[in-house]
């Protein structure tokens, strides 16, 4: 290949990769979903499901301070220290700011401060759920002025101890406690807005001295919030609803549902939101046929493999048949090679060998550039299923096997205490192992199989410059394997599964193409055979 065609297909691959990378890696979650992920963070410190919950709850409805005669919490004990060890039980989200917080010197919340925070919060979701036709008839509500009398512990908050709690289940906090952290005054573009109001509204209450620094809410409690959910992608669904595990209660998060306008660049509108939206309708599907949670997102990642396999398979079939055709043209090939044993120092042998490559090339109508076309195809759909896996809700709330979730990564399983003591890190263990094995085999079998191929020219004699070619391509695809070993390694364990059923789908459609283009090589060759003899027999 000449460099000025290496240096045009490098560079177009290079902005085609730009391309697909800032459209594809794009994260789905709405300023709604992530006020959702905040709040499952920070649900606050007043426990209205304790067990002995023994002081009566109250509220700042419409600016004033209620009591809810039917809800009650457990109160804080007077001394500061286990008060806030009583807050770090029910909350461990304040712990590790607080630590970080008192070891720089920064003074922490006091539990005034967070205790009326959360009458701030309650009011304001209280103030919604009368506003709420459909909820006023779920709990049985009539006017917020009797709100004192009406509201009960279950009207108000869901039990997520529960294993058994559904999502219409929901209390009035589960359903409104997220715009503590949304922007409902600006249609809902920024985060945080809302708390900023209510900060200046608990201000208003207890007094200024009360509140927290502006350090500690912006350098500890709203940095440490943000990098919580800074990497959480899983927000691409096509049916709202509570989907993943947040926070230190591993509360499930609502996640709004996703219209197909909702995309932002070509690839996540070709690929991406298809691909997420295939596998949020395969999941449902099977849970509708009565497939366990785990085992439906299993399914339907085995289906989209294969539907995307058979597409790209339609697309590169050409290529596969020329890489399939070079395998049986190798004695061929060795040949040739043999012929030029000079060729890495001879210039003159160097441009012989190639015009020979090129007829044999022409005459069994191969393009040797036909593997670089599979290549370039490959890459874009990767990184789109790559974005799909990692956006798709469905796949933040499954596990396989009940323990390893699908938007957790092999390693972090593996690197884990936990993970060892729930069984996890066993199946990331032998999830990685099955993948890296399918990888393996999926990409060394061509090589093997060419290698058989020219075990008989191999007497011939070997041309330096094509065994150096070979090597370099060895050691290519040596470090392909090992990136995509890593990358398994790394992403989600959702793409290791995608990885190792394509794996297996590569191996046999490796084989099948060997199998048919053997026979018509075969068939080529006895046909042509016969009719030499009839030929000669006309002749004589």
């Amino acid at each position: 290949m000449k460099r000025k065609t290496r240096l045009i297909i490098g560079g177009f691959s290079l902005l085609l990769g730009a391309v697909v990378l800032s459209s594809c890696t794009a994260s789905f979650c709405s300023v709604t979903d992530k006020a959702h992920m905040l709040y499952a963070f920070d649900y606050g410190v007043t426990d209205y499901r304790a067990e002995g919950a023994d002081t009566q709850a109250q509220a700042y409805v419409n600016g004033t301070l209620i009591t809810l005669n039917n809800v009650n919490y457990k109160g804080f004990s007077a001394d500061v220290t286990q008060a806030r060890a009583q807050i770090y039980e029910y909350n461990s989200t304040f712990k590790t700011i607080d630590e970080a917080a008192a070891k720089d010197g920064v003074k922490l919340p006091t539990i005034k401060f967070l205790t009326t925070l959360d009458s701030v919060v309650l009011g304001h979701a209280i103030e919604h759920a009368y506003a709420n036709p459909d909820l006023k008839t779920k709990w049985g509500l009539s006017d917020i002025t009797n709100a004192a009398n009406e509201l009960t512990t279950d009207a108000v908050l869901r039990d997520y101890t529960d294993k058994n709690a559904k999502p219409e289940d929901k209390g009035i906090l589960d359903v409104y406690g997220y715009l503590k952290f949304e922007d409902s005054y600006n249609e809902k573009q920024v985060l945080w807005t809302n708390y900023d109001k209510l900060i200046d509204e608990v201000k208003g209450y207890i007094g200024v001295d009360e509140v927290p620094s502006t350090d500690y809410l912006n350098l500890y409690y709203r940095k440490s919030l943000d990098g919580a959910i800074a990497n959480q992608r899983s927000c691409l669904t096509i049916n709202t609803g509570d989907y993943g595990s947040y926070g230190p209660r591993s509360a499930a998060v609502e996640i709004q549902a996703k219209k197909w306008t909702d995309w932002k660049g070509l690839f996540e509108f070709l690929l991406v939101w298809p691909i997420g939206a295939l596998i949020d309708v395969l999941t449902k599907g099977f849970f509708g046929v009565g497939v366990s949670n785990g085992w439906a997102q299993l399914l339907s990642i085995l289906v989209v493999t294969f539907l995307i396999r058979g597409l790209m398979m339609v697309l590169t079939i050409k290529q596969s048949s020329a890489s399939a055709k070079m395998n049986e043209l190798q004695p061929e090939i060795q040949k040739i090679q043999a012929k030029y044993p000079n060729a890495n120092t001879n210039q003159y042998d160097k441009q012989r060998m190639a015009q020979d490559m090129q007829k044999l090339y022409k005459k069994n109508k191969i393009n040797p550039l036909s593997s670089l076309l599979v290549m370039i195809v490959q890459f874009p759909v990767f990184i789109c299923v790559w974005g799909a896996m990692q956006g798709n809700a469905y796949l933040s709330s499954g596990a396989l096997f009940n323990v390893l979730r699908f938007s957790d990564s092999i390693s972090s399983a593996l690197f884990t205490k936990v993970a060892w003591s729930t069984g996890a890190a066993e199946v990331a263990l032998g999830l990685f192992l099955l993948m890296s094995g399918a990888q393996t085999v999926a990409m060394l079998l061509p090589q093997w199989i060419q290698k058989k191929k020219a075990k008989n020219a191999v007497k011939l004699g070997k041309n330096p410059a094509q065994q150096q070619n070979n090597n370099r391509m060895k050691w290519f695809t040596y470090i392909m394997l090992a990136m995509i070993i890593f990358m398994g390694f790394s992403l989600a364990s959702g793409m290791g599964i995608y990885w190792l059923f394509g794996a297996i789908f590569s191996i046999a459609q490796t084989l099948i193409m060997q199998a048919i283009t053997a026979k018509k090589a075969k068939e080529e060759k006895y046909g042509s055979s016969r009719e030499s003899v009839s030929a000669k027999k006309k002749e004589r």
